[in-house]
């Protein structure tokens, strides 16, 4: 039977209308997301480079993240690479923050193991040779490293935030597509990474040219990829084909002219500043207008080196967001939609890794079977990052190396632990400079300027040469040879030999009466045991020939006893525990030497301790001179006068055979050196007491010696520097300025 179509129709109207409730809430509840998510723009993201102030990236993530804006891919470049890098792992923007809140940036562009780390013999260049002076020699030619900084701690950081020791973390293998731009600063050409060793790809692109040095990584050379691309909009573009596009940009301004002087820096800062003010020209063209979004935040006044103001600089990224937020709430998706993005993005757990295996690459076999047994991370146990980076550091501290990394890698079911420690490409013979001035008002100026030139592993078990020579008022020949007795073990052998010529002036009544020239010349050799990193012990033999001579005033002021050949047994304990040679915040430090000669003996020993108390420093130091067998000769005396040795009497104004000193430094810690540079600025106050006895100056006093200074003093790029006013017992007042290594 044929339906008529008024019938059909007026069934379908009634079947419609009672359907409707039911099927409207499957439309609106189940068929919208879909509807919706179909409907949604792909979003690309494309964080820019500007040091410190990419920390701007931190507040626009968070504001996106308010305002459900998922992202399907995101490039960055130098910082903006260390955000983009941590944001596509997993990393939540407010985990970002407190990272970086938790990050001692100025420690970590301190670059080096703690000075307390390093070996004993590392620690006496440090004591004796400029901060940063090691240059090298190689085939006759004169090669500096090509940084400021190695980078060793950023890399460490990087390898924590974006969790490298839970698993191989790769860029392909990212929530996010991922792209990392850098430079290769041989060839000028741009590198994209879209493949390869995250980590390592995220510390490249921060290699700002001349602070940090380059990442050799599959045979190339790169540094930061803003040289390059800045704000790297094509990437982002090819990487995921995005409808919509959000790049932020937060690079340093030109500076003014005012700003611009003679310094090599600011004209090299301008200079970078200029290349990549040309790319983001570039790249901003290709912005669409009316799709693309671009936010530049406000960072007047925020410098590339603030990362100390990283929580104002991540408030004005999210204020910037917040000001486009009109244009942004429109990529906004439904709650259901982000959470399901957010999950697919955000990090999962990871149990604890046990190792298979720990490799060491980059060095000869034998090299690194000593090197991978000196970690405490070991085959069959869980991975102890912590521990790692300690043991790398110490490594670090030895001197040898310019760059220390580690990677986890799987391989047939195994988890590996490579070791990648690289050897100074400026070794392995190095060459030292230092200097020091001395200045005081009542007596005359003195000064030294030294150098060394140090031959490293002429042998396999690590054999040393050392020639170093002075000029100036304390002139100075020697020549040192140290050879461990087998590779990687704690006991050598040390000889060395010394000609010396000093010029002292001799003190009656608090002036100079007589100046005196005092030279001499030493072999000596014996064996050692180095303690760790705690300091070394020394035993052996010495043969010195020692002569006195009147430079200026009469010889009536010497003792008859002008010359003398000696032969002798020495036995040293030296132990440095300071963090810093000079300018300690804690630590220890401890030295006692017996000498014992066939017509005198010699004991004579000191302590220093370090407390830390904030930005308030305690030292204190006791020292003593005992001779415990005849008289000690004028040229081997106990000195008592300059800079932290009695501040208020000119330098060695009191000399004798028996000396005692007690001294308490107070300081507050005033200022910091920029980043990248060691120390700080102190204001101190000084308390010091000290005696001498069977004296060769001075010899109408006797009894306690009070002192007490006040100065500015801190760790340069000269090394300590010391300017105060000093008054001691009997004594007029002296202003003092003392600069360099003692």
């Amino acid at each position: 039977m044929k339906l008529s179509c008024p019938f059909v129709s007026g069934v379908c109207k009634f079947a419609l209308a009672c359907l409707m409730p039911m099927l409207w809430p499957l439309a609106v509840y189940g068929l919208a997301p879909l509807a919706h998510a179909q409907a949604a723009p792909r979003i690309g993201l494309v964080l820019g480079g500007g040091g410190a102030r990419g920390a701007a990236h931190i507040g626009v993530l968070q504001k996106l993240q308010e305002l459900r804006v998922p992202i399907d891919c995101v490039a960055g470049t130098s910082m903006g690479g260390l955000v983009a890098g941590a944001f596509s792992s997993g990393l939540s923007p407010t985990d970002m923050q407190v990272a970086l809140r938790q990050a001692d940036w100025r420690d970590m562009f301190k670059d080096a193991a703690s000075y307390a780390d390093f070996t004993p013999r590392l620690k006496g260049f440090s004591q004796s040779y400029i901060p940063g002076s090691e240059a090298g020699v190689k085939n006759g030619s004169l090669r500096l490293p090509s940084a400021v900084l190695s980078g060793q701690k950023i890399k460490f950081f990087i390898d924590r935030l974006i969790r490298a020791d839970m698993a191989p973390q790769r860029v392909e293998s990212q929530h996010l597509p991922l792209a990392l731009l850098t430079t290769d600063i041989v060839t000028g050409q741009r590198r994209a990474w879209r493949h390869g060793d995250l980590a390592s790809l995220m510390r490249a692109t921060m290699s700002v040219p001349g602070l940090m040095s380059p990442v050799k990584y599959e045979g190339l050379s790169l540094v930061d990829g803003g040289l390059v691309d800045n704000v790297p909009i094509a990437e982002v573009t090819d990487l995921c084909r995005p409808d919509v596009v959000i790049a932020i940009n937060v690079g340093s301004p030109l500076l003014k002219a005012e700003d611009i002087d003679a310094s090599p820096l600011s004209v090299t800062a301008q200079m970078i500043n200029l290349l990549t003010e040309q790319n983001v020209t570039k790249s901003l063209s290709l912005l669409r207008p009316g799709i693309d979004i671009y936010i530049q935040p406000d960072l007047e006044g925020i410098t590339a080196a603030d990362f100390e103001r990283r929580d104002e600089t991540i408030a004005r990224g999210y204020a910037a967001a917040t000001a486009a937020q009109a244009q942004l709430q429109g990529l906004s998706v439904s709650a259901p939609h982000y959470a399901s993005w957010q999950a697919r993005v955000a990090r999962s757990d990871a149990p604890q890794l046990t190792l298979d295996a720990v490799e060491t690459t980059g060095l000869d076999a034998e090299q690194a079977r000593l090197f991978t047994s000196q970690m405490r991370n070991k085959a069959g146990a869980p991975l102890d990052v912590k521990a790692l980076e300690q043991d790398l550091l110490r490594a670090y501290g030895e001197g040898r190396y310019s760059n220390l990394a580690y990677q986890l890698a799987r391989s047939e079911d195994k988890n590996i632990l490579r070791l990648y420690p690289t050897e100074k490409p400026w070794g392995p013979n190095f060459l030292r400079s230092g200097l020091n001035f001395a200045w005081g008002s009542r007596d005359d100026a003195r000064y030294n300027i030294r150098l060394a030139y140090q031959m490293t592993q002429l042998n396999r078990s690590g054999g040393e040469l050392l020639l170093t020579g002075q000029l100036g008022a304390d002139k100075l020949l020697g020549i040192n040879w140290y050879q461990p007795l087998e590779a990687g073990q704690p006991w050598f052998a040390e000889t060395s030999g010394l000609l010396s010529g000093q010029t002292v002036d001799l003190y009656q009544a608090g002036q100079a009466q007589a100046r005196f020239n005092t030279e001499f010349s030493e072999i000596n050799t014996g064996l050692g045991l180095n303690l760790g990193r705690y300091g070394v012990l020394k035993s052996g033999l010495l043969m010195r020939n020692q002569k006195v001579s009147t430079r200026i005033g009469s010889d009536s002021l010497l003792p008859a006893d002008r010359s003398s050949s000696t032969s002798a047994w020495f036995a040293l304990a030296d132990l440095d525990r300071f963090n810093s040679p000079y300018f300690p915040t804690e630590g220890w430090r401890a030295r006692l030497m017996q000498t014992q000669a066939s017509d005198y003996g010699k004991l004579d020993g000191s302590f220093s301790q370090a407390l830390g108390f904030g930005t308030y420093v305690l030292t204190g130091r006791v020292a003593f001179t005992h001779a415990n067998k005849g008289v000690l000769p004028l040229s081997d005396a106990a000195a008592l006068g300059g800079v932290n040795n009695l501040s208020g009497l000119a330098y060695k104004q009191l000399l004798g055979s028996e000396m005692r000193y007690l001294g308490l430094r107070s300081e507050k810690i005033i200022s910091q050196m920029p980043l990248g540079l060691r120390g700080d600025l102190r204001l101190g106050l000084s308390l010091e007491g000290g005696s001498m006895a069977q004296r060769y100056s001075e010899t109408q006093g006797s009894g306690l010696v009070r002192s007490t200074s006040v100065y500015l003093g801190g760790e340069t790029l000269l090394g300590p520097v010391y300017l105060g006013l000093a008054k001691a017992s009997d004594n007029a007042a002296r202003v003092f300025l003392f600069i360099g290594n003692p």
